[in-house]
């Protein structure tokens, strides 16, 4: 009996262990696997030109956004609609080293706002951005994370899930986010790097335009 006893306690250690192993390779592979990720995408996070697409959805609101950007002047293209996809709102923000301006189009309505201060650029979003925690904190996101291999918009990426229901897809080239769902907000990005020229980010022509300043 002693003897089918010790058999029995050393046939659920060696489960026991097989699963500890198992477990700890997880946790390495995704260890690896998300600081490559940090560390591609830090080189890309300094990109100052490239082209911003933006695409996003939360309950009847969508947004559709373009953004040209050249060492820290922009030009964005910004469309809501809400509810009746017929009626939505047009942004137009320009921004320079010494002038901003927006302009805003709702029906028959056409405003420009004139101030320094404006704000309206689509900023790069990468996995750094997103996460760089120390090594405890990354091995700590390794355990409760799920990484898998899949193609998003054609595009190969990293498909990183966690327990609370956020999803994010993460190019394997230049980890930019090119999808992330949280809840019920789902944003799709494409960017383009350097490609951007002077002649993409003009000054918007506002003498059809309410002036407000």
């Amino acid at each position: 009996m002693e003897k089918k006893k010790m058999k029995l306690w050393k046939k659920i250690l060696l489960v026991v262990l097989a699963i500890f192993i198992l477990y700890s390779i997880y946790i390495i592979r995704n260890f690896i696997i998300i600081s490559n990720i940090v560390n591609v995408s830090k080189e890309y996070a300094t990109k100052t030109n490239y082209i911003a697409n933006l695409y996003s959805i939360q309950g009847n609101s969508v947004n559709v956004s373009k953004s040209y950007n050249k060492d820290g002047k922009y030009l964005s293209l910004i469309q809501t609609k809400v509810n009746d996809i017929n009626n939505s709102i047009k942004l137009t923000v320009y921004k320079s080293d010494n002038e901003g301006l927006a302009i805003i189009e709702s029906g028959d309505s056409k405003t420009a706002i004139l101030n320094n201060n404006v704000i309206g650029g689509i900023y790069l979003n990468t996995f750094s951005n997103l996460y760089d925690g120390d090594i405890l904190q990354k091995l700590f996101f390794s355990a409760i994370t799920r990484i898998s291999t899949e193609e998003c918009n054609n595009i190969e990426c990293y498909h990183i899930e966690i327990s609370s229901g956020w999803k994010v897809w993460i190019d394997k080239e230049n980890g930019t986010i090119v999808r992330e769902i949280n809840g019920g907000f789902v944003t799709e990005r494409r960017y383009e790097f350097d490609v951007v020229k002077d002649e993409d980010i003009v000054k918007p022509d506002i003498s059809d335009c309410k002036i407000q300043k």
